[in-house]
């Protein structure tokens, strides 16, 4: 009997410890507003997966609001005032520690508490990224600083060399060379004139002939090493442009 009975008890643990809360995951989205039900008369955890929820911001007389400090995270119940008024929504700020911010349209319903985890998303997290960095200010000496970096064909600090695509082999213009920063990469074109006159080089034609290359709008500096170029005669042309 004693046997049995511990074997009983053992079964009981396992199915108890195998019960977990249902959870609701949605992706982080700053550029948007997030719906997602919460319990009408219960706490609601919401979470910020990687992250820690650091400021709250709505009307604190439509929820009670518990906080983990702990965890970072926070338990949401509608005010049993705001229980009486149907197909009504708390809306809701959420700042994180990692510098995030997301707003929320919540939506109490009689159901069991089912967790709100708020999940990075890697993907658009990056592209937000790539914006910002597009937005970033340039200044006057570090595009000088490139342009001479590529000229005596070196490796300024920050930046590194990228393998070139077998594409960059046909012409009109060669690239020969490309380094990589954060916020700026150098190109390095080698030009020849295959014919029996004299080519004369401008810049604002080799911008737009460059522009298979390099996106227009994301040059921002180009050196011509010699503009004029006898018959058979290469010369090299030097473009800055920001990252993608």
């Amino acid at each position: 009997m004693k046997n049995r009975f511990i074997m009983n008890k053992f079964a009981i643990l396992l199915l108890t410890g195998s019960a977990t809360q249902a959870a609701i995951v949605r992706p982080l989205d700053e550029m948007k507003v997030l719906e997602a039900p919460i319990a009408q008369d219960a706490l609601t955890r919401i979470k910020v997966q990687d992250d820690r929820i650091l400021h709250v911001f709505g009307n604190a007389g439509e929820y009670v609001l518990e906080t983990d400090d702990y965890q970072g995270q926070i338990f949401i119940r509608p005010t049993p005032s705001f229980e009486a008024v149907p197909s009504k929504a708390i809306s809701l700020t959420l700042t994180t520690e990692a510098g995030y911010t997301q707003d929320l349209r919540l939506l109490p319903k009689k159901q069991v508490p089912e967790a709100l985890i708020l999940k990075i998303n890697t993907d658009l997290d990056q592209e937000l990224k790539n914006e910002k960095q597009a937005l970033a200010p340039l200044f006057r000496e570090e595009i000088e600083e490139l342009i001479h970096a590529c000229r005596e064909n070196r490796i300024p600090l920050g930046y590194k060399e990228v393998p070139l695509d077998l594409e960059t082999l046909q012409g009109p213009h060669l690239l020969v060379r490309e380094i990589q920063g954060q916020k700026l990469h150098g190109l390095t074109y080698r030009i020849q004139n295959n014919t029996k006159e004299p080519l004369v080089l401008s810049e604002p034609e080799l911008a737009k002939s460059l522009n298979l290359n390099t996106p227009l709008n994301a040059l921002v500096a180009l050196l011509i090493s010699k503009k004029t170029l006898t018959p058979g005669e290469g010369t090299d042309v030097y473009v800055a442009a920001r990252a993608n």
